[in-house]
C-alpha cells in the first residue's frame, strides 16, 4: 500500500542530545517513534579540513505531512550549526503499520 511516511535520518553528537530530543517529538507528536541507531563514525569536511567524529544516527517515523515541521523543529533543537537531516519518503508500507503512525502523529 501506498504509505504517505517519511523517515527522516539525522545525527547527534552525543546519545543524551538524541534521546533528549526524540522524547521532545514525541511529546510534541511530531513523530510515531524513533531507531536511534548508535554510533557510527563519521568522515566529511568541515571548513576545509578532513574531520572523522563518532556521532550517533537516528531514524524518525512520521507521516509526509508532518515532516516539514520536523525538519524544523529539528532545526531548531539540534545543537549543531548545519545538521544533516534528510527526509526519505516510504512507497510502501502495511496497512497496519501505516495506520498506527497516522494515529500517533497529530
Amino acid at each position: 500500500m501506498a504509505s504517505q511516511l517519511s523517515l527522516l535520518y539525522t545525527t547527534f553528537p552525543r546519545e543524551e542530545e538524541a534521546i533528549k530530543i526524540t522524547q521532545n517529538l514525541l511529546k510534541r507528536r511530531l513523530i510515531a517513534c524513533a531507531n536511534i541507531l548508535g554510533p557510527i563514525k563519521s568522515l566529511y569536511f568541515w571548513e576545509e579540513k578532513l574531520e572523522e567524529s563518532q556521532e550517533i544516527a537516528v531514524l524518525f517515523k512520521t507521516t509526509s505531512d508532518k515532516a516539514q515541521e520536523l525538519i524544523d523543529t529539528l532545526q531548531e533543537l539540534h545543537s549543531y550549526d548545519t545538521p544533516a537531516i534528510l527526509e526519505i519518503p516510504v512507497g510502501k508500507s502495511t496497512d497496519l503499520f501505516c495506520e498506527w503512525v497516522h494515529q500517533e502523529v497529530r
